[in-house]
Formats: C-alpha cells, sequence, structure tokens
C-alpha cells in the first residue's frame, strides 16, 4: 500500500494508513516505529516521549492535514530537508493516484481504506499466539525461559488445538467453515475466513472460559480479556 498511497508504511513514525495524528514510539538507537499508545516505563526517546494516548482522541481525526504536509516535503530545497519532513510528515513522494481527476475518485489519502479483515483474522491472533507459544521475536538480552504468559508450548499446545477442533460439532450448520486443530493446520493452509469466524479469534473470544482461562495466569487473562 506504501506504494501506491506514498505514506512511510506501517513501520514508520507517522505510520497509519488513515494518516491519523498517532505518532509512533521506536527503541532507543532503533528506527523501526511502533503504534504504542501507552508510554512504557522508563521511556525518554526524544520525539516518542508524549504521554498516553486514548484512541478515542484520534478516532475521528484521520485524513488530517495531508494536502498541506504534502506541499511541505515536496518544496524541500534538499535531500536533508527532504528526509527531515519525511520523518515530521510521514509522506514520501505524492501518491500515484493523484494523477487522476479529483471528481473521479475520494480524496488522498481517504480512497485507502484499512484492512480490518486481516487485522482481527490474521494479525492480532498471530500476535497474542506467538506471544503464548515464546516464538515472538524478542531483544537478544531478553529471556523467553522467564515468559510466564508462554503457557501454549509442548503438550498444551497439543490438548489446547484437540479442545479447539473438538467445538466442531456443536456449531450451528450455517456455520461455514468449523475450527480445525491449530496444532496441527495453523501453519498449513489455515484460511483467513477460518480465523475470522472459527479460528483462534473466534475461538480466544468466545470459548476462551473454558480453553483458555485454565492455562494463563491471571494477569495474562486479564490483559487479554480487556482486548477483546
Amino acid at each position: 500500500m506504501a506504494y501506491i498511497n506514498g505514506l512511510v508504511g506501517h513501520q514508520g513514525r507517522n505510520g497509519c494508513r488513515l494518516y491519523c495524528p498517532l505518532i509512533g514510539r521506536r527503541k532507543p538507537d532503533g528506527s523501526h516505529y511502533y503504534p504504542a499508545l501507552l508510554k512504557p516505563n522508563n521511556y525518554n526517546v526524544e520525539g516518542c516521549d508524549h504521554a498516553d494516548i486514548n484512541p478515542s482522541s484520534i478516532a475521528f481525526r484521520a485524513f488530517n492535514n495531508y494536502e498541506e504536509n504534502l506541499k511541505i516535503l515536496v518544496q524541500s530545497p534538499n535531500d536533508t530537508q527532504y528526509k527531515k519532513r519525511r520523518l515530521q510528515t510521514g509522506i514520501v513522494k505524492p501518491g500515484i493516484f493523484l494523477g487522476l481527476p479529483r471528481a473521479n475518485i475520494l480524496s488522498i489519502p481517504c480512497c485507502f481504506g484499512y484492512n480490518i479483515m486481516h487485522l482481527i483474522s490474521l494479525n492480532i491472533p498471530d500476535l497474542f499466539i506467538s506471544l503464548w507459544h515464546g516464538t515472538i521475536d524478542c531483544d537478544k538480552d531478553d529471556n523467553r525461559s522467564t515468559w510466564d504468559w508462554a503457557v501454549l508450548r509442548g503438550n498444551t499446545w497439543t490438548t489446547h488445538g484437540k479442545a479447539v477442533a473438538s467445538i466442531m460439532p456443536y456449531l450451528p450448520s450455517s456455520f461455514d467453515r468449523p475450527p480445525r486443530n491449530p496444532a496441527e493446520k495453523i501453519n498449513s493452509g489455515y484460511k483467513a475466513w477460518e480465523y475470522f469466524r472459527f479460528g483462534p479469534w473466534l475461538i480466544l473470544s468466545h470459548s476462551a472460559e473454558t480453553i483458555l482461562e485454565e492455562l494463563l495466569q491471571t494477569h495474562v487473562w486479564s490483559t487479554y480479556y480487556s482486548s477483546t
């Protein structure tokens, strides 16, 4: 999408596809920005150390100031100023759709919708599962053996997969695709629709009290449950 809309992409300081005012946060000496709403403890990275952000405060502020910021970018007098303004504005270049007649399209970047299907059917479940597997990427000085939330390992993951698959007889026949055993199928053809309707996201949301709550410690369960 970044190649089409001309924005910096989700790893940038202004990484929102809807061009909302959310400013990302990066690790010290890092260049990858994350859309973290809460300010980490003991965090003072320049340009990223703003206070906690309430999502409702930016929910209706998408697409603000795009054209003004684009003018600022394209008027950069040299490469140094261009890089500085690119960081400030979150814009890399004019989008190719700006070459179309304005009467025939929605405004830029308003015409680029957000990918809500893959957010809840692939991205978020993948993060939770990799956290609970203890396989998510981490810093070199982090120790996965101390992760008390990494409970879906070994026999526990196998048993959990069977529990997920066992609910199939109890789903209404009108449901499109029943959940298969994620321990066996999650890396080999688990469908986005299966994720979305019957896979990990639905299972975690609707059957977690019986399947997951017994596995997760109270503070981990509370964090998960508040996100669903």
